[in-house]
């Protein structure tokens, strides 16, 4: 079976599938995480999971250097330098950005000539594209690096990283994650008007990228999608930024295995 790693800023998502069904199991992260503690935790799950793992897939939330190793992570800056030791890869491994993985996943059924994408809204804003069915890189391998887009205001230029992103709502509203989600969830009108706030600069994101693309099809995942008030305010921004033609010839949505998708999508692209 192939196994699935997601990373990310608040959490290490761990993902086994196989005949006697899908295992989850998840390991706080946070700024100090650094790569000896992902490789302990990698080894635990697959220490569990080993004789029956086919191929490993990791997805990291930033820059996949050639080898491959952590060019750039500004959400786990410890991390840069981390090469996936010989355990990984002694059988069928792959290590991308996360929101590729969750490219992988989402548009794995797709239509073969699409041209789409995957944003990812979590404690960093990333995106992968597909232009007519092909993974669209760049020239290293590193486009749709969408939270660093500038963006003008009256407080002067930001990125859309510092706007639209868990840790700009952190930054905002103090706590963590956790805590900032639990104060949206339970009515509290400061923390549901950040949320709205950062929703609608993710969705000035959203029309830049559908405006330059021209994608059928725009997945939106991360744990920002389910906090109360974030993806419908970015719907509402991205509708309203968006030239109408390409609006409505673009599809946007949830992507469809929800928290999962990362994790999955670098079990997909490990074993193909």
């Amino acid at each position: 079976m192939p196994i699935g790693f997601d990373l990310g800023g608040t959490k290490l998502l761990m993902v086994a599938d196989g005949p006697a069904g899908r295992v989850a199991e998840r390991v706080a992260t946070g700024i100090a995480f650094d790569g000896r503690a992902f490789s302990a935790a990698v080894e635990s799950f697959l220490d569990r999971h080993r004789d029956a793992a086919s191929a490993v897939g990791v997805a990291i939330p930033g820059l996949v250097g050639p080898g491959p190793f952590v060019q750039a992570c500004d959400v786990l800056p410890a991390l840069v330098g981390w090469r996936p030791p010989a355990s990984l890869t002694s059988m069928p491994f792959a290590m991308i950005n996360d929101a590729a993985a969750a490219l992988a996943e989402e548009c794995h059924d797709a239509p073969s000539d699409i041209t789409a994408a995957v944003v990812m809204a979590g404690t960093g804003i990333g995106a992968a594209m597909l232009v007519h069915g092909r993974p669209f890189g760049g020239a290293s391998g590193w486009a749709g690096e969408l939270g660093s887009i500038p963006l003008a205001g009256p407080d002067g230029v930001r990125t859309l990283d510092q706007l639209a992103s868990g840790q700009s709502l952190v930054a905002r509203l103090g706590g963590d994650g956790a805590t900032v989600r639990a104060r949206v969830e339970r009515g509290d009108q400061a923390a549901r008007r950040a949320a709205e706030d950062a929703g609608t600069a993710l969705g000035l994101g959203l029309a830049t990228l559908i405006d330059l693309i021209n994608p059928a099809l725009v997945s939106v995942g991360g744990g920002l999608v389910d906090v109360p008030g974030y993806f419908d305010a970015a719907l509402a921004s991205a509708e309203r930024h968006t030239l109408p033609d390409l609006w409505r010839a673009c599809r946007v949505r949830k992507v469809r295995a929800g928290e999962l998708v990362a994790a999955l999508g670098a079990a997909r692209v490990a074993a193909s």
